[in-house]
């Protein structure tokens, strides 16, 4: 899987943030809309969002933002 398209711009927050186009496999992104549905406080850019820094923590070479955001994620989204 590889970034189709990247922007720069803002959060929700307000935080400097970029956006990533991505191309899913369909069994994964029918998988991501099931776990959704059920969900719907959150929506596919915090999911995503949540996992990619779920994936550098538990790589160890995340930066402290990169860990306040999973931490944020974990005790906040109803993840």
């Amino acid at each position: 899987m590889r970034a189709a398209h990247t922007t720069t711009g803002a959060t929700a927050g307000g935080e400097a943030g970029r956006g990533v186009e991505l191309a899913l496999p369909l069994a994964l992104a029918e998988a991501m809309d099931q776990y959704l549905l059920g969900r719907p406080q959150l929506d596919a850019s915090g999911l995503v969002q949540a996992a990619l820094a779920q994936f550098l923590v538990q790589q160890g070479g995340a930066r402290p933002e990169v860990r306040e955001l999973y931490l944020d994620g974990l005790f906040s989204s109803g993840l």
